[in-house]
């Protein structure tokens, strides 16, 4: 307990001091899905070998210098790695392990250890209410439900009560009707509901044109239901992201956030797999950490507003500081156990 807590202070003091605090790790790239939105279950991304245990406790140890950070563990399908639990509890010594999935693997014992392992938060992808439509966006039939299902297990074997389950939808063109019955879902459920912008680096869905004004609109149904605990700072740019052919600018990854691959390249954002800055495994992090911050300094990138990144500047940079910063507490805040 008192662990947890002195982690936390570090990384509020990280956090005010705008160091770097937050992680995208791929310990693989291996997916039982086929989604549209998506190319790393394609090659050359899927022949790429996965992180061993050893290899993350190599990188858990560099990154102690950093201080605390939130690492969001993925993939591909993180849950296809058979070391998950182990490699959850390594993480979960330092830092604060979070996890998006499409849910398919998710069962009672798996959820229970997962979160007995230390992993504080697991967001489950749900882009439609409507089954087809999400089945058919994400390539896998079935794939809705066992979405579904694995909210609910995931919600009903949390073990402490700041563990959170959310579910997160990836808004596209075609998916701005689903939101308020997704809320709807998520509200019966009893978890909350958050989103993400859709970016077109990765993948071969179209991007179309929206037909409204996606602030506007998704900011009206955050006044509606409280169970939609996205930060309306964040929200409020997805049309410019949309809109303006620059994007949102400046980008701040490489000085508050960055990405390590699974064989241990060290990018500015997930997006930008080929400039790299460094390799956990062979190169000092001090020298790792300076060429991302001279990345960041010269980087005129603007193109994605997906929330790892939107939510950290929003909250960093942004106006309105006290509504984000309710709104984020409503995000992490405990909830009751039901067990």
């Amino acid at each position: 307990m008192f662990r947890d807590h002195y982690k936390k202070l570090q990384y509020v003091v990280s956090f005010h001091r705008k160091k770097l605090i937050h992680l995208n790790l791929q310990l693989l790239y291996n997916c039982n899905f086929q989604c549209k939105i998506c190319d790393f279950w394609e090659e050359p991304f899927r022949s790429y070998p996965q992180l061993s245990v050893e290899q993350v406790k190599i990188i858990a140890k560099k990154l102690k210098m950093l201080g605390p950070l939130v690492i969001s563990v993925g993939g591909g399908e993180p849950l296809l790695h058979k070391d998950l639990l182990e490699i959850t509890s390594i993480l979960a010594r330092d830092n604060f392990p979070v996890m998006i999935c499409n849910g398919w693997f998710i069962t009672p014992e798996v959820a229970r250890n997962l979160f007995k392992a230390g992993m504080y938060e697991v967001s489950i992808s749900v882009d439609y209410a409507d089954a087809e439509k999400h089945d058919a966006q994400r390539g896998k039939k079935g794939a809705h439900e066992k979405a579904l299902n694995a909210l609910k297990v995931l919600h009903e074997n949390r073990v402490y009560p700041d563990q959170r389950v959310h579910m997160i939808s990836v808004i596209m063109d075609d998916n701005l009707d689903q939101v308020e019955p997704l809320i709807k879902i998520a509200k019966d459920m009893g978890i909350t509901y958050l989103i993400t912008f859709y970016s077109n680096a990765r993948g071969t869905k179209e991007n179309k044109t929206y037909h409204t004004d996606i602030s506007k609109y998704l900011l009206s149904l955050k006044k509606q239901y409280k169970e939609f605990v996205a930060l309306p700072g964040y929200v409020q740019q997805f049309t410019e992201a949309h809109t303006n052919p620059k994007g949102i600018l400046p980008c701040y990854a490489g000085k508050n956030l960055f990405n390590i691959d699974s064989q241990g390249n060290v990018t500015r954002c997930i997006d930008r797999l080929d400039d790299i800055a460094g390799n956990i495994f062979t190169d000092d992090m001090k020298t790792i950490r300076q060429n991302l911050y001279n990345q960041f300094q010269s980087a005129s990138c603007g193109d994605c507003w997906t929330s790892c990144r939107g939510s950290i500047e929003t909250l960093m940079y942004g106006s309105q500081r006290l509504e984000n910063y309710i709104a984020y507490y409503k995000m992490t805040k405990d909830v009751p156990l039901t067990h």
